[in-house]
């Protein structure tokens, strides 16, 4: 039984680490630059609200012939089947799914179930002294460097054939592995810390200033939490069915010197008056046969708890010790990562040098800025590269047209009115 205990247990701590390294895998799939400030980070899909270029998929449950995959046109519409065209520019996916459903009972569906999600997000601009000015797919933590380096790289369209960003994606993604695999060694540092330790608590260091998108972070954090708590219920769960034997063993061994005491008082001068002394003679001698046998059996019974005792001990210190060999093992991984992060970083360098990016040191450093459209306002972020763009930014790289005058760096202001 102990043993079944200890399988579920383990199998459940595996299925949580499992998920640690799918979060992981899907995030290296978008090959999105993340570094910024969190404030800048895309909205979760039940805060963001549609516009025009996106492109929404259309579920209608029972009803494969009324689902569909529209694209938000300039008035901020899509068109379904029966129900014609459906505002959807400023709604989230809740409300629209609301708003379709509404449609679809007035005399098509009986009780309609809708479900919406956004299959493409609207296209960023990349514009300016790039090698390939134009719209290209946004992708989930895309920064303004790899929007950039999408775009050939800072030059002219007449350098566009010289090629390079292949070299660099696949350098980004090696650092990007790197980073997010080092951020999970740390977070699993963590845990097995607080498991050799015996502490109930997991103390993660701050990863406020990590490269690694702060939403996967909590993931791993939240995963590594889910791994802790598997374990310590591991533990508890075997240390409990031994525990369980524990009141039946004192009680055997509480009973048994009952009996035990029962029977010396038959030897009591008392018990034997007016038998004869051959009849008194063989009282006594069952009396301490069973009194002998009786504190043998009550021994046995204390060696059965005292053993039991040393396997829940035994138990405690097995899961220290694998506790303690996973963290020598997590540590050496992330002295290699020392080694090898900075050394991928180095060549991403090198490659993006390559493509034709300055550095912020370099005194020809073009202007950036990132020009953001709301439903209420037009904002212009400038000198952002580690900026996280969202769906639908364009991204201006140098002067269009020459300007006598150039602002002042990290400057955040609305278009139309003069920075402060």
């Amino acid at each position: 039984m102990v043993q079944g205990f200890r399988g579920n247990e383990r199998r459940q701590s595996e299925r949580y680490s499992t998920t640690a390294l799918r979060c992981l895998l899907a995030f290296i799939v978008s090959l999105g630059l993340i570094d910024g400030p969190a404030a800048a980070q895309p909205a979760t899909t039940s805060e963001y609200r549609i516009a025009a270029g996106d492109k929404i998929g259309i579920t209608v449950f029972g009803q494969p012939d009324l689902s569909d995959e529209p694209t938000v046109d300039q008035n901020g519409n899509i068109r379904l089947s029966l129900i014609g065209d459906i505002q959807a520019a400023k709604r989230s996916l809740a409300e629209l799914e609301r708003s379709i459903e509404e449609a679809l009972a007035k005399g098509y569906v009986k009780r309609p179930k809708v479900t919406a999600k956004i299959t493409a997000y609207r296209p960023i601009h990349v514009l300016g002294m790039v090698r390939t000015p134009g719209l290209y797919p946004y992708e989930h933590g895309q920064s303004v460097f790899a929007a950039v380096m999408r775009a050939g790289g800072m030059g002219t369209a007449e350098h566009s054939g010289q090629g390079g960003g292949g070299d660099f994606f696949q350098a980004d993604d090696r650092v990007r592995l790197l980073e997010i695999s080092h951020a999970s060694l740390l977070a699993k540092k963590a845990r097995l810390v607080a498991q050799a330790n015996r502490v109930t608590r997991i103390e993660f260091a701050d990863t406020s200033a990590s490269p690694v998108d702060q939403a996967l972070l909590a993931d791993m954090r939240e995963s590594e939490e889910r791994a802790f708590a598997a374990e310590r219920r591991a533990e508890e769960n075997e240390v409990e069915a031994l525990r369980q034997q524990l009141p039946r063993l004192e009680a055997e061994i509480a009973s048994l010197r009952r009996q035990s005491d029962l029977e010396l008082r038959q030897r009591d001068p008392s018990y034997n008056v007016g038998r004869l002394t051959s009849e008194v003679r063989r009282e006594e001698t069952r009396v301490d046969l069973n009194s002998t046998r009786l504190k043998s059996d009550a021994l046995k019974a204390e060696l059965a708890v005292g053993e039991l005792q040393f396997k829940i001990a035994e138990l405690r210190n097995s899961y220290q010790r694998r506790a303690l060999a996973d963290l020598r093992e997590t540590e050496r991984e992330l002295l290699e990562m020392s080694v090898n992060l900075p050394s991928a970083r180095r060549a991403r360098a090198a490659r993006a040098g390559q493509m034709g990016w300055l550095t912020a040191e370099h005194d020809q450093m073009p202007e950036i800025a990132v020009i953001r459209s709301t439903s209420t306002t037009t904002v212009k972020y400038e000198d952002s590269i580690r900026f996280l763009l969202l769906p639908g930014d364009v991204v201006q790289v140098g002067s269009i047209l020459p300007s006598a005058s150039h602002p002042r760096p990290n400057q955040v202001s609305a278009i139309g009115q003069p920075n402060r």
